[in-house]
C-alpha cells in the first residue's frame, strides 16, 4: 500500500474517532432541548387551564353580584316608592290638619287620630332611612368586591401574557434550532463537494502546491484524451499559480480534482485527476474551489 494511502487512512480514522463524540454530545442537546420545550407547553397548559378556572369563578362571582345588586336595586325602588307615597300622605295630612284646625273645636278627636297616624309615619320614615342606609353599605361592598375581582381577573390575564411570551420563546427556540441544522446540513454539502465523500475511500493527495487563497470559480471548457484538461475564468489577476490543488464539484457532488499547469491573465488551464463517471464528468458550468492551506 502506498504510503500517502497508509496516512491518508490513518487520518480518516482519526478524524471519526473524533466525530463519534461530536455526534454524542449532538444527539444529548437535542434530547434536553426537546425536553425543555415538552416542559415549557406542559405549564403552558397548566397555566392556561388555571386561567380557564379563576375567570370562570371570577364570571360566576360577577353573576352573583349582578343578581343581588338588581334585587337591592328593585328593593331601592320600592321603598322610594314608598316614601314617595308617604310624602303624599304627609302632604293630605297636612292639608287634613288645616282644614281641621278650622274646625278645632268640632274635630278635636279626629286632629288626635291624625297626630298618632303622623306619629307613625315619622317612626316608618326612620325605619325605611335605616334601611337605605343599610342598603347603602351593601351596595359600597359589592362594588368593592367587583373592584377586587376585576383585579384578579387582570392579574390572571398577566399570567396568561407571560404564558404566551414563553411560548413565543419555545417557538423562537425551535426555529434557531431548525436554522442550525439547515445550516449544518449545507455545511456538509459543502465539504463534501469541495472535498468529495466524508468517507474519503477514492480521494488521494496530489502533487502540487496548497493555494494562499480561498477562490471558488467556473468551469468553462473541459478537453478529453489522453488527459482531461479543464478550463477555469481564474487567472493570474485572480492570484491562481501553477501547480495549485483546486476541486470539482457539482452543487453537493464531488467529481475530481484539478491541478494547474497553464495560467493566463483571466483563464487558467489544469489537468484533471479522481473523475469517476458514476459520480458526474465534469463539463462547463461545473465549479472549481480553492482553499487556502488545503492541497
Amino acid at each position: 500500500m502506498h504510503i500517502l494511502t497508509k496516512i491518508f487512512v490513518v487520518l480518516v480514522s482519526l478524524l471519526a474517532i473524533f466525530m463519534v463524540p461530536l455526534v454524542v454530545v449532538s444527539t444529548l442537546n437535542q434530547e434536553h432541548w426537546r425536553a425543555e420545550a415538552l416542559d415549557h407547553q406542559t405549564q403552558l397548559r397548566t397555566a392556561r387551564n388555571d386561567l380557564s378556572q379563576h375567570r370562570q369563578q371570577a364570571q360566576g362571582q360577577v353573576a352573583v353580584l349582578n343578581e343581588e345588586l338588581a334585587i337591592y336595586s328593585q328593593r331601592e325602588q320600592a321603598q322610594i316608592s314608598q316614601m314617595e307615597s308617604l310624602a303624599m300622605a304627609m302632604t293630605q295630612t297636612e292639608a287634613q290638619l288645616l282644614e281641621s284646625r278650622s274646625q278645632l273645636a268640632s274635630k278635636e278627636a279626629m286632629q288626635l287620630a291624625m297626630a298618632q297616624s303622623l306619629s307613625t309615619s315619622s317612626g316608618l320614615s326612620k325605619l325605611l332611612l335605616s334601611d337605605l342606609e343599610g342598603l347603602r353599605s351593601r351596595t359600597v361592598l359589592a362594588e368593592s368586591q367587583r373592584v377586587e375581582i376585576d383585579e384578579r381577573l387582570a392579574e390572571a390575564e398577566a399570567q396568561l401574557q407571560v404564558a404566551a411570551d414563553v411560548r413565543k420563546v419555545l417557538q423562537e427556540e425551535n426555529e434557531s434550532l431548525r436554522q442550525v441544522q439547515q445550516r449544518s446540513s449545507e455545511e456538509l454539502a459543502q465539504f463534501e463537494a469541495n472535498f468529495g465523500s466524508i468517507d474519503g475511500s477514492d480521494r488521494a493527495l496530489d502533487e502540487g502546491i496548497a493555494p494562499d487563497r480561498n477562490l471558488t470559480s467556473t468551469v468553462l471548457d473541459v478537453s478529453r484524451g489522453e488527459n482531461t484538461l479543464v478550463e477555469i475564468d481564474a487567472g493570474s489577476r485572480d492570484g491562481v499559480q501553477e501547480g495549485w490543488i483546486l476541486t470539482i464539484g457539482d452543487g453537493g457532488t464531488f467529481i475530481g480534482r484539478l491541478r494547474i499547469i497553464q495560467v493566463d491573465l483571466n483563464r487558467s488551464t489544469g489537468l484533471l485527476t479522481h473523475e469517476d463517471p458514476a459520480r458526474g464528468l465534469a463539463q462547463a458550468g461545473h465549479r472549481a474551489y480553492a482553499l487556502e492551506g488545503e492541497s
